[in-house]
């Protein structure tokens, strides 16, 4: 049998109906997760996936949260051709560089995670059940600088690929926001 696919309509983008600012950049806080940890995947309508909870997570699991450099995240996605879907891009920056920036680097080079980023009043998710968020070769690079008014930091870039729409967003937790479900909250 035949799948049937509905393409989103096109509507009107005027600049009259966007009255808010339109600051670049996203929060200074990452969410991560490992999608082991979840129940059951998420599922998303259209592109929009439904808040998560503390019953969405294996007991004891939940978010882990980097507070990361300021101005320096962003999420960035592109066309991977016509019905290719679309790549999407993340990228944030830790100022750590030590042994514990180096375990932590080394879980994201090799775990399957999913992220959430604030993006003003909304969040974006970057997730896919069926699909990696990947660090190619040089995405994930620190550096402790050379003279003593070098930043040491820890640059990551990843992406995910391909996905039907280049940006997802997801409910924030009305009570407590993102911080409501970090793992080292669980008891």
């Amino acid at each position: 049998m035949a799948v049937t696919a509905t393409c989103p309509e096109i509507k009107d983008i005027l600049a009259g109906n966007e009255c808010l600012e339109n600051f670049g950049g996203l929060s200074v806080n990452v969410y991560i997760f490992n999608k082991a940890d979840l129940k059951a995947p998420l599922k998303a309508e259209k592109n929009v996936y439904p808040a998560l909870t503390s019953e969405s997570f294996n007991t004891g699991k939940g978010l882990y949260k980097f507070e990361c450099k300021e101005s320096s995240q962003g999420h960035t996605f592109e066309s991977l051709g016509r019905r290719k879907g679309f790549k999407q891009q993340l990228d944030y920056v830790l100022e750590s560089v030590n042994a514990e920036s180096a375990e932590v680097a080394r879980a994201l080079n090799n775990l399957d995670l999913g992220y959430i980023i604030q993006d003003g009043e909304k969040s974006i998710i970057v997730y896919d059940p069926q699909h990696k968020f990947e660090y190619a070769s040089a995405g994930i690079k620190g550096d402790t600088g050379k003279k003593a008014d070098d930043d040491r930091q820890v640059e990551l870039s990843g992406t995910l690929q391909p996905s039907a729409y280049g940006r997802y967003e997801i409910t924030e937790p009305e009570t407590g926001g993102w911080d409501s479900l970090l793992a080292s909250k669980k008891g």
